[in-house]
């Protein structure tokens, strides 16, 4: 028995691509911050999948052989980008990195229509780091100063629902 044999029966060449796709991811989302997490989560999926394919007709000897199978390799090739993302997560969870702070700054963009979508992320960092230090009618006044220095137009309901979303998101990363 071969070694890629022994590899396939254990379900082994799937978690070591895993791994390797997971570092990749990790590795993708450090370097390409202005790619959208959605892009980043294909990306994850499409290469796992075509490095199992690579893997598979490697293994198989037979440079036909993922087209030939493509269910098969298909199938291995997104448990593989679902692992690793997987992997990634429980990465975040354990080390704090990556997905609270991208959270909160994803949910206060989406509140900031009126600002050009260049400056968001930017308005909405700026408006979390206000809610860390100010709160009330003076908090309310900064948001309203940021939205406009960035570009936006900022109506009584915008200026307060980013200000209270602030306030809460901080507070929330305050408690764990």
């Amino acid at each position: 028995m071969e070694l890629c044999e022994v590899f396939a029966r254990c379900g082994l060449d799937v978690a070591l691509i895993s791994a390797a796709n997971a570092v990749f991811s990790l590795v993708l989302r450090r370097a390409a911050k202005k790619l959208k997490p959605n892009a980043r989560t294909v990306l994850g999926y499409l290469f796992g999948t075509v490095v199992y394919a690579v893997y598979a007709s490697a293994a198989a000897g037979d440079a036909a052989y993922a087209f030939e199978n493509f269910a098969a390799v298909a199938q291995k090739g997104l448990t593989a980008g679902t692992l690793s993302l997987l992997i990634c997560a429980a990465f975040d969870r354990f080390t704090g990195g990556g997905s609270g702070a991208e959270s909160d700054v994803a949910a206060t963009e989406l509140l900031l229509e009126s600002v050009p979508e260049e400056n968001r992320r930017a308005c909405a960092e700026e408006i979390l780091r206000l809610a860390g230090t100010l709160s009330g009618e003076e908090l309310d006044g900064a948001v309203k100063t940021a939205i406009a220095e960035h570009g936006g137009e900022c109506d009584g309901v915008t200026e307060f629902l980013a200000a209270r979303t602030a306030l809460r998101l901080v507070a929330a990363k305050c408690t764990q």
